[in-house]
C-alpha cells in the first residue's frame, strides 16, 4: 500500500508541474530548472527544462541547461543529443566542446574527448575544468604523468578547486608516491577538515599504507560527520571485526539494518559479523539478501566461503567463480577454489586453478604449492616436490611451506626433508609442528635421544608446553614407559589446563591400562569445563556403553546431539539400531532430515538403516538421492549395499556403472574387485585391480588392495611385493607395513612380525591394525601379556565397534587373568559378529577359566560347528580336556 501511495504521489507532483506550467513563461520555467539543478533536484530541473522547451524548441539556454541535468544524471546520450541540438541552433557556442569532452570520458571514449577539450581551451587556456577533463583523459588512457601535468595546470588556475585536488591524490596514488599524496590530502583537510571525498581519500591512503588504526579512524570521523554514509560504516565495522569487537560491529550492522532495509550494506555487515562468530548459515541468508539488493564481489566471496564452511562445496564453487568472471586477479578466490577442488579431490580442477594463478601472479608462492597439493592428489609426489620448492624459494621465510616441503620429501625417502624442518624449527622455534614431525622422523630412523631432544628443546615455559607435554606422553606410552607417560600429562596439565587433548589423552592412556573409571574422570574433566564438548560425550559414553551402563551411554549421546552436532545423532542412531531400537533410530534421522533438508550424511544413514531393517526398497530410494546429488558417491554406495545382502549380480552392475563414471580413477575399480572375490574369480581380480593401477600408477590406495587381496589368498609372495611397493611412495605407511608384519606371521617368523608391527606403530601410534595384532602375539607370551593389554585397549580406543578388536581384547582379558571382564567383553563382540566361531571360542575359554564347564562346551560345539577358523585346534584340545576332566 505504501508503495501504491509513493508512485501516486510523485504522478501528482508530475502532473501538477505539467498543468503549472501553462502559467510561466518559458524563462520562469528555466529559472525554476536552475533554482532545483543548484539544489541537487535534478530529475526536478529535467521537466522544468523540457516544459520550457515545449513553450519554444528554439530556447538554447534551456537545452543546453537540459544538457547538464542528464551529465548528473548519467543519460549521456540523452546529454549528447541536447548539445548536438545546440550546436545546429548555434554553431559559436564553445560551452557545448567542453561537456561534450565530458560526456565522452564518461563513455570510456578519451580518442574523442582530447580533441574537443583541446578546442575549447584554445579560446579558454585557463579553464580548470577543461584541464581537470583532459587529466581524466590522460588517466583512462594510462598515462599518469600526463594526467598530473593537467592537474597541476588545473591547480594552477584555480588554487583552490577540490575536485583536482582529489584527482591528483588518486593520481600520485597511481603512481605509488603515497608521501605526495598524503601531502596534498592534508593539506585539504586542513582547509576543509570535514570534507566527505577528502577524507575517503585519506581513509584509501591509510589502506595502501596497511595502516589499520589509521583506517579506522578516518571512516570513524566519516560516519561520525556523516551518519548515511554506509560505505564507511560497512568499513568501519569490517576493520572493528578485525579487531573482535564483534558485539560493536553487530549492533552496528543491525542498526543499519533497520534503518536502510533496501540497502546492501548492512545485511552485508551482518553477513560479516555472523561469518567471523561461526555462524555461517546465518551469514548465507544475510549475505544473499544483500546480493539480492546489490551484487558485490566481497559479498560473493564471503558467500562462497561460508558455504565452504557448512559443507556445501559446489555451491561454494558457484560463488567464488563468480568472483572470478567479474575480477580473474582476484587471487584469494582463485586460491581458495583451487582448495576446494583439492578437497573434493578433484585433481585436474584444482590443477588448473593453480595454473591459472601462476600465470596471474608468477611471483605468488600460493599457485605452486596448489600445484604441489594437486600433483600429490594424483599420486606424482616427485613433481610436487619440485613445485613445493619453488613455493619455498619465493617464500623461504613461510613455516608451512617448510614443513610440508620436509614432510613430504621424508615420505619420498629423502632425508634432505630433514633439513627442512629444521629450517623450520629454525624460523619458528615455538612452532611445534615442525617439532612434532622431526620428532617422528627420528623415532622411525631410531635416533631417540634426537627425538626426545627436539621436543624438550622446544620447552618454553608457555601454553603450547603442552602440546609437547602431550607427545612426549605419547612416546613414553609406545615405549611403555608409564610412570613418565602419567609425568608428562601432569605437566601438560599443569601449562595450560584448557588444553583439551591433555585430557583426552589421559582418557586413552587410563582405557589402555583397563581403568574405565578412570577414564570417565578425565572426560568429565572436560565437561566441567565445557559442558557441551562434543568429543568427551561421545568418548565418555563408548566406556559407559563397554562397561554394560547403555541407559547412561545413551545420555551421553543425547546430550551431544543437542548440541546441534550432526555427527552426534549420526552416532545416536547407530546406537539405538545396535541395541535393537531401530525405531527409534530411524525416528531420529526423520528429525534430522526435516532439520538439514538434503543432507547427504542423514540421506546415506537412513539408507544404511532400512538396509539393516531388510528394508531394500526404501533403502534404494535414499541411494537414488545420493546418486542424484553425487553420482560416483551415491553409486559406490548402492554397490556397497547389494554387496552387504549378498545380492551380487546387482552389485556387479552397479560397480561396473561406478568404473564407467570415472574411469580415470581408481577407486572406482575396487568394489568390482571385491563382488569378483566374493565370486572366487580371482583372475578377474587381478585384472581389475590391474586397471586401477593404470588409471592412477602411484595411488598406493590400490597397492593396498592388491596386497591385502593376496594375502587373504595366501599368495604371500605377491601380498609382500604389492607391500613393497606401496612403502617405496610412502616409506611410513601403516598399513603397508602391518600388510609385511601379517605375512611374516603367516610365515611363523614371529620376531619378523613384531619387529614390522612395531615400526607400524611407531608410523602411526593410533594404528587399530597393528595394535591389535601385536596384542594377539604379545598375549601368549607369559612376560609380555601386561603390554598386551595395554596394545588391546589402544586398539578398542581406535576402532571400539570392531567385532574383531573387540574379541582381541576379550582375549588379552583371559590372558591377564580377568575372565569376568573378558566375558562381557566378548558377549559385545559376538553381538557384532554372530557367525565368528572365533569369538565363540574365546567365549568358551572365559567359561573354562571360570569353572562354568557345561556353558564352555556348549558354547564350543556351536564354534566347532563351524568351518575351519584359526584356533580351531585349540578349540578341539579344549573340549578334549573340558570332557575328559
Amino acid at each position: 500500500m505504501r508503495t501504491h501511495f509513493a508512485l501516486g504521489t510523485v504522478l501528482l507532483l508530475v502532473i501538477a508541474m505539467l498543468t503549472g506550467c501553462e502559467g510561466h513563461t518559458k524563462e520562469s520555467l528555466n529559472a525554476e530548472g536552475q533554482a532545483l539543478f543548484q539544489e541537487g533536484n535534478y530529475n526536478g530541473a529535467i521537466i522544468h527544462y523540457r516544459n520550457a522547451l515545449e513553450k519554444d524548441p528554439n530556447f538554447v539556454e534551456a537545452r543546453y541547461n537540459l544538457g547538464l541535468a542528464y551529465i548528473e544524471t548519467a543519460k549521456f546520450e540523452h546529454a549528447e543529443r541536447e548539445f548536438q541540438k545546440v550546436l545546429l541552433q548555434n554553431p559559436y557556442d564553445k560551452r557545448v566542446r567542453l561537456h561534450l569532452g565530458r560526456i565522452a570520458n564518461h563513455q570510456n571514449k578519451p580518442e574523442v574527448a582530447v580533441p574537443l577539450l583541446e578546442k575549447y581551451l584554445e579560446d579558454h587556456p585557463a579553464d580548470a575544468t577543461a584541464l581537470e577533463q583532459l587529466a581524466y583523459s590522460a588517466t583512462i588512457s594510462g598515462d599518469l604523468a600526463r594526467a598530473k601535468t593537467y592537474l597541476e595546470k588545473a591547480l594552477a588556475a584555480e588554487p583552490d578547486r577540490i575536485s583536482a585536488k582529489l584527482a591528483l591524490v588518486h593520481t600520485f596514488m597511481s603512481q605509488g608516491d603515497r608521501a605526495k599524496a598524503r601531502e596534498v590530502v592534508e593539506a585539504l583537510l586542513k582547509d576543509h577538515p570535514n570534507h566527505r571525498g577528502g577524507l575517503h581519500a585519506l581513509a584509501q591512503l591509510e589502506t595502501q599504507d596497511r595502516d589499520t588504526e589509521g583506517m579506522l579512524d578516518a571512516y570513524t570521523r566519516i560516519t561520525s560527520i556523516y551518519p548515511g554514509d554506509l560505505f564507511a560504516k560497512y568499513r568501519q565495522g569490517s576493520l572493528l571485526a578485525d579487531k573482535g569487537d564483534l558485539e560493536t560491529v553487530r549492533a552496528s550492522a543491525a542498526s543499519m539494518v533497520k534503518e536502510y532495509p533496501n540497502r546492501a550494506e548492512g545485511h552485508r555487515l551482518m553477513g560479516l559479523v555472523n561469518f567471523r562468530e561461526g555462524k555461517y548459515e546465518d551469514a548465507i541468508l544475510s549475505l544473499q539478501k544483500s546480493i539480492r539488493i546489490q551484487p558485490d564481489l566481497e559479498a560473493f566471496y564471503m558467500l562462497g566461503m561460508a558455504n565452504y564452511q557448512v559443507g556445501n562445496l559446489e555451491m561454494a564453487v558457484t560463488h567464488l567463480q563468480t568472483v572470478l568472471d567479474y575480477s580473474p586477479e582476484f587471487t584469494q578466490a582463485r586460491a581458495m577454489l583451487g582448495e576446494i577442488f583439492l578437497r573434493q579431490r578433484r585433481a585436474p580442477e584444482a590443477l588448473a586453478a593453480a595454473q591459472r594463478l601462476i600465470e596471474s601472479a608468477p611471483a605468488d608462492y600460493r599457485g605452486y604449492a596448489l600445484k604441489a597439493d594437486g600433483l600429490m592428489l594424483r599420486g606424482e609426489h616427485k613433481a610436487a616436490v619440485i613445485e613445493l620448492s619453488r613455493a619455498s624459494e619465493l617464500a623461504p621465510t613461510h613455516y608451512g611451506l617448510l614443513l610440508k616441503l620436509g614432510l613430504l620429501k621424508i615420505s619420498q625417502g629423502d632425508d634432505a626433508g630433514e633439513q627442512d624442518l629444521l629450517r623450520a624449527v629454525k624460523l619458528s622455534p615455538q612452532g611445534v609442528d615442525a617439532r612434532l614431525a622431526l620428532h617422528t622422523h627420528y623415532i622411525r630412523n631410531r635416533r631417540h635421544a634426537a627425538a626426545i631432544a627436539v621436543l624438550e628443546d622446544g620447552i618454553s615455559g608457555g601454553k603450547s608446553d603442552a602440546v609437547l607435554y602431550n607427545a612426549l606422553a605419547k612416546d613414553a606410552l609406545g615405549r611403555r614407559d608409564m610412570a613418565s607417560c602419567e609425568a608428562y600429562l601432569a605437566k601438560a596439565r599443569e601449562a595450560n589446563p584448557e588444553f583439551l587433548q591433555t585430557y583426552y589423552n589421559a582418557a586413552a592412556y587410563h582405557l589402555s591400562q583397563g581403568r574405565p573409571d578412570e577414564t570417565l574422570a578425565q572426560y568429565d574433566q572436560v565437561l566441567t569445563m565445557r559442558p557441551e564438548d562434543v568429543r568427551s560425550l561421545i568418548g565418555s559414553s563408548s566406556v559407559l556403553e563397554m562397561q554394560g551402563k547403555k541407559d547412561e551411554a545413551r545420555d551421553r549421546l543425547a546430550r551431544a546431539r543437542a548440541t546441534g552436532d550432526l555427527g552426534s545423532a549420526l552416532i545416536l542412531a547407530a546406537f539405538l539400531q545396535k541395541h535393537g531400537q531401530s525405531d527409534e533410530a530411524l525416528a531420529i534421522l526423520d528429525e534430522e532430515a526435516h532439520t538439514r533438508p538434503g543432507n547427504l550424511a542423514v540421506v546415506e544413514a537412513k539408507a544404511r538403516l532400512h538396509m539393516a531393517r531388510k528394508e531394500i526398497d526404501r533403502a534404494m530410494v535414499y541411494f537414488g538421492q545420493l546418486e542424484t546429488a553425487n553420482p560416483w558417491g551415491g553409486t559406490l554406495e548402492r554397490t556397497r549395499a547389494w554387496m552387504s545382502v549378498g545380492e551380487l549380480d546387482k552389485a556387479e552392475e552397479s560397480a561396473r556403472r561406478l568404473i564407467q563414471l570415472e574411469p580415470k580413477r581408481a577407486a572406482s575399480y575396487i568394489p568390482l574387485a571385491g563382488i569378483l572375490e566374493a565370486r572366487h574369480d580371482l583372475n578377474g581380480v587381478e585384472d581389475t585391480l590391474a586397471k586401477a593401477v593404470a588409471a592412477e600408477p602411484g595411488n598406493t590406495q590400490i597397492g593396498m588392495a592388491m596386497g591385502e587381496f593376496h594375502l587373504r589368498n595366501r599368495r604371500l609372495d605377491k601380498a609382500n611385493q604389492a607391500f613393497d611397493a606401496v612403502l617405496a611412495v610412502e616409506p611410513d605407511n601403516a598399513s603397508a607395513l602391518t600388510g609385511k608384519g601379517m605375512v611374516s606371521q603367516l610365515r611363523d617368523d614371529r620376531d619378523k612380525a613384531v619387529e614390522y608391527y612395531l615400526q607400524a606403530i611407531q608410523a602411526k601410534p593410533d594404528h587399530a591394525p597393528a595394535l591389535n595384532n601385536l596384542a594377539m602375539l604379545y598375549a601368549e607370551d607369559e612376560e609380555t601379556r601386561l603390554i598386551a593389554m595395554n596394545l588391546a585397549m589402544a586398539a578398542f580406543t581406535q576402532a571400539g565397534n570392531d567385532p574383531s578388536v573387540i574379541d582381541t581384547l576379550g582375549y588379552v582379558l583371559i590372558r591377564n587373568k580377568r575372565p569376568q571382564d573378558a566375558l562381557r567383553v566378548l558377549e559385545r563382540a559376538k553381538a557384532l559378529a554372530p557367525g565368528n566361531p572365533v569369538i565363540k571360542y574365546h567365549i568358551a575359554l572365559a567359561y573354562a577359566e571360570l569353572d562354568r564347564r557345561q556353558e564352555a562346551v556348549e558354547m564350543l560345539e556351536i564354534a566347532l560347528a563351524a568351518s575351519e577358523f584359526e584356533g580351531r585346534v585349540k578349540a578341539e584340545q579344549l573340549m578334549h580336556t573340558l570332557r575328559t576332566q
